[in-house]
C-alpha cells in the first residue's frame, strides 16, 4: 500500500508539474494491473493526460483491469485503428469481457481482425453470460484425442508456435469432442513415451459445466484447490478452460459488490465521475433512506403525548433503536456473506437462526440489565423507566438478529441482493420496532411512571 501510494504521489506531482518524462520512467517500471489501479486514482483530466503516455503495447491488458465505466470512458477517446490493436493479442475470455464496451462497428473489425478459429471460440464465449463458467472460459487450450502415444503428443506440442498461456493440463477427447479427461504437462517428461495418453489421463479431474454460476466456481476452486479446471456445455463437449486467474479477479469482485452494494453504490462507477452524475446516482439511494426516516418519524410521532409528559424517554429512546441496529447488523453481515459462499443454505438456516436468537437473548439480557442500571444513576431517572428501556432492549435486539437470518433470505427468494437492500431494511425496522416497543412500554405503564 505504502509503494502504491508513493507511485500515485509521484505521478500526481509529475502531472502538475508536466514533466513527461518522469511520468514514463514511471510507467515503465509497472505492470498493466498497476497502472490501471494508477488511471482510476485519478480525476479525469489527469487520466486522459496518462492515457496518452502509456505504452500502445500495453493498452489491451490495461483496459481489461480497469472497472466498467473508466475503460469506456478512455475507448471513447481511442480511433479504430488503436482499439484493433489493442485487442489483437488479448486472451479471447478477456476480449470478450470487454466486447461489450466497444462501439459496434469497431466491435465487427475487432472480431474479423481474428482468425476463424479465434472467431468461432470467441463467439462461444459471448453466448454464456459474463457470470457464468461459460462466460470466464478462455477457450485456447490444448485438446487431443485419445490413442496417441506420449511421444506423438510430445511431438504435436513441438510442432506449435506456443503454448497457450497457463497450460497445466492437455485435455482428452474423443472424435466428437466430448470431454473424457486430462493429462498433467509434467507427465509427459516422467512416464514411458510409448505409453498411450489414457494411461497416463486422469479421469477424475471435473469438467465445469458452462451454465454454472461464477460464484459457484470460485467455490470449487478454493474447495479444490484447483489451478486450472476444463468446462463443458450440457452436451459434454469440451469448450475451454477457466484459470486461477480469472477466479481470483471473481473473488474481488464479489466483495468489492458487496461493499458497495451495502451503500448504494456500484463497484463499476469511476469514484472520480463528474459532480452531477455522482450525485446523481446518489440521490436514487438517499432517497430510499429518507422514506425509511419518515416511516420512523411516523412511528415516533404515535406517542407524542407521552413524549411531551416524560421528556427523558426522547434522551433514552436512541440507545434501543442503536444497540437492536448493531446486533441486527452483525447477524445480518454473517449471513450475507455465508450465503455469498455457499455456506449458509435452506438446510442450515433454521438452525443459524436458532443459535443467533439464543446469541442476541444472552447478550440482550446481559446489556439491559446494564443499560437499565445506567439509564437510573446517570440520568437521576425512575427505576420504572430503567426496567422499560432494558426490556425494550432486549425485545429489540432478538427481534434484530431473527431479522438479520430472514431479510437476505426474503430478499434473495424476490430476486433482490441481500447486500443492496439488506442494510435499509434492517435500520428501518430496528428503529421502528425500538421505538414502539420503548415508547409503547413506556405508554402503557405511564400512570405508575408520573
Amino acid at each position: 500500500m505504502e509503494k502504491s501510494e508513493k507511485k500515485l504521489t509521484k505521478i500526481i506531482n509529475a502531472l502538475e508539474k508536466d514533466k513527461a518524462i518522469n511520468i514514463q520512467n514511471t510507467l515503465s517500471s509497472l505492470n498493466p494491473s498497476e497502472i490501471a489501479r494508477l488511471l482510476e486514482s485519478l480525476t479525469t483530466r489527469e487520466r486522459n493526460v496518462l492515457w496518452q503516455m502509456v505504452n500502445q503495447e500495453d493498452e489491451g491488458e490495461i483496459l481489461k483491469e480497469l472497472i466498467e465505466e473508466v475503460r469506456q470512458n478512455l475507448i471513447s477517446q481511442m480511433d479504430t485503428s488503436e482499439l484493433i490493436a489493442a485487442t489483437q493479442d488479448m486472451e479471447l475470455d478477456d476480449l470478450a469481457d470487454i466486447l461489450s464496451d466497444l462501439p459496434n462497428q469497431i466491435t465487427d473489425q475487432v472480431i474479423k481482425a481474428l482468425d476463424t478459429e479465434d472467431q468461432n471460440r470467441l463467439e462461444s464465449v459471448i453466448s454464456y453470460d459474463e457470470d457464468t463458467a461459460g462466460g470466464l472460459t478462455n477457450p485456447k487450450i490444448i485438446s487431443i484425442r485419445r490413442g496417441v502415444n506420449i511421444d506423438g503428443l510430445i511431438k504435436y506440442l513441438r510442432n506449435m508456435k506456443s503454448l497457450p498461456e497457463n497450460t497445466n493440463y492437455i485435455y482428452v477427447i474423443d472424435r466428437d469432442n466430448q470431454y473424457i479427461g486430462a493429462i498433467q504437462l509434467v507427465d509427459l517428461f516422467t512416464q514411458s513415451k510409448d505409453m498411450l495418453i489414457e494411461e497416463i489421463m486422469d479421469s477424475n479431474v471435473k469438467a465445469i459445466n458452462a451454465n454454472v454460476k461464477a460464484e459457484e466456481v470460485a467455490i470449487e476452486f478454493q474447495d479444490l484447490d484447483l489451478i486450472s479446471a476444463p468446462v463443458i456445455d450440457s452436451n459434454n463437449k469440451l469448450l475451454g478452460q477457466i484459470t486461477i486467474d480469472d477466479v481470483v479477479d471473481v473473488i474481488q469482485d464479489q466483495v468489492n459488490s458487496e461493499i458497495f452494494n451495502m451503500a448504494g453504490l456500484d463497484d463499476e462507477d469511476d469514484m472520480f465521475a463528474p459532480i452531477l452524475i455522482s450525485s446523481k446516482r446518489r440521490a436514487v439511494w438517499l432517497g430510499a433512506n429518507l422514506v425509511a426516516a419518515f416511516i420512523v418519524a411516523t412511528a415516533v410521532s404515535l406517542f407524542q403525548e407521552t413524549l411531551d409528559q416524560i421528556v427523558i424517554l426522547a434522551v433514552l429512546m436512541p440507545i434501543v433503536a442503536s444497540m437492536g441496529g448493531v446486533a441486527g447488523n452483525q447477524t445480518l453481515i454473517l449471513v450475507i456473506r455465508g450465503i455469498a459462499m455457499g455456506k449458509i443454505q435452506k438446510s442450515n438456516a433454521i438452525k443459524l437462526l436458532n443459535k443467533e436468537a439464543l446469541v442476541a437473548l444472552l447478550n440482550g439480557f446481559i446489556w439491559s440489565i446494564v443499560v437499565s442500571i445506567i439509564a437510573v444513576i446517570l440520568f437521576k431517572t425512575k427505576w420504572e423507566i430503567g426496567i422499560i428501556v432494558g426490556i425494550s432492549m432486549l425485545i429489540n435486539i432478538i427481534a434484530s438478529a431473527i431479522a438479520g437470518v430472514s431479510i437476505p433470505f426474503i430478499l434473495k427468494r424476490i430476486g433482490i441482493d441481500p447486500a443492496l437492500a439488506g442494510g435499509v431494511m434492517m435500520t428501518t425496522l430496528t428503529d421502528v420496532l425500538g421505538f414502539i416497543t420503548f415508547l409503547g412500554l413506556a405508554t402503557v405503564f405511564l400512570p405508575y411512571i408520573i
